[in-house]
């Protein structure tokens, strides 16, 4: 029996189902804080508890732990250093000082994997993008970081919680955990679940992951797209799969018209890192939606999504011709 028959992310009912959270797969990170993080996050997206719950609860605990930390911290003789005990065990003093970074680096990478699991706007992933739209929501508040200064008249270091707009939607390197989770979310619908809840957090302006979307494997020249000609068989299923997951960036209004809007601001790429939106690219995106929907290459459901995302895309480019 095929191996890809037996793995759950490869059946049928994928499709329309959520798939395993991952949130365990690395039992090895696992400390009580990772797991109070995922437990919580858990909780949401099986709807125990309600966004709102969630996000209270997450900002609240992190809040508190790193005001307890600082009390600590200050307490010590040298709140600067290491004890001689502490170097012993070989602890650093992020691990004793105040450090919401650490924190953020366990929500982020408990969320990655949680957005391959869902759906697109399965109540799971719902859940997740109402939660960060109510962490983005909340009264601006300054988390202590690290040790104090040397002068104490210089200020403490903070980091601003949940400034999630700032560093261009990369906040406390936010979008940089998106990336490192991609490369291991290789099944066809996971692929499509993340493409779907990275969408939604890009084009509400919470998370920036426009820079990683599938849609940059429809475009002849990526090193993903297949020469369909010397791979006929496996060829269009590749490109078919890629299309399902890129197609989550254009084939709802909301999403597409975000895309648009910003790849109407520049007629080609420029050599810029990361850079993804063009008006080229848009025109060769819609092309190529346009050809695997009309070849008889690709499987029906390729055919019809390729279908959906060709006519939304039509949709708003005729949209704002007659607005402008």
């Amino acid at each position: 029996m095929s191996t890809l028959i037996q793995n759950p992310d490869y059946v049928p009912s994928a499709r329309t189902s959520p798939l395993a959270l991952k949130l365990y797969d690395q039992p090895w990170d696992d400390d009580n804080d990772a797991l109070f993080i995922k437990h919580t996050l858990e909780f949401l997206v099986t709807g125990q508890i309600t966004p709102q719950e969630a996000a209270t609860t997450i900002d609240t605990h992190i809040t508190t732990d790193c005001a307890t930390r600082h009390t600590a911290l200050m307490a010590r003789p040298d709140p600067r250093n290491l004890t001689p005990e502490e170097e012993a065990q070989n602890l650093t003093m992020y691990q004793i000082a105040p450090n919401p970074k650490v924190w953020m680096e366990m929500f982020f990478k408990a969320i990655t994997k949680l957005c391959s699991a869902f759906p697109p706007y399965h109540a799971g992933q719902n859940a997740l993008v109402e939660m960060f739209q109510i962490l983005h929501g909340m009264e601006r508040h300054e988390v202590l970081y690290g040790r104090p200064p040397i002068d104490p008249a210089k200020k403490y270091s903070t980091v601003t919680m949940w400034a999630l707009e700032e560093n261009d939607g990369n906040w406390e390197e936010s979008a940089d955990y998106f990336d490192f989770e991609i490369v291991y979310v290789l099944a066809p619908y996971r692929l499509r679940n993340y493409n779907s809840a990275m969408a939604r957090l890009t084009t509400l302006g919470l998370v920036n992951c426009g820079w990683m979307a599938a849609l940059r494997h429809l475009l002849p020249g990526d090193y993903e797209y297949p020469d369909l000609m010397k791979r006929p068989i496996d060829g269009p299923n590749k490109l078919g799969n890629y299309m399902l997951a890129a197609a989550e960036w254009v084939v709802r209004v909301d999403e597409c018209r975000f895309v648009y809007r910003e790849c109407s601001k520049r007629e080609r790429i420029p050599e810029v890192y990361r850079a993804m939106w063009s008006m080229e690219r848009w025109r060769e995106w819609k092309k190529q939606f346009g050809f695997v929907h009309g070849d008889e290459r690709f499987k029906e459901e390729y055919r019809d999504v390729a279908g959906r995302a060709y006519r939304m895309m039509d949709e708003v480019e005729n949209e704002n011709m007659h607005s402008g």
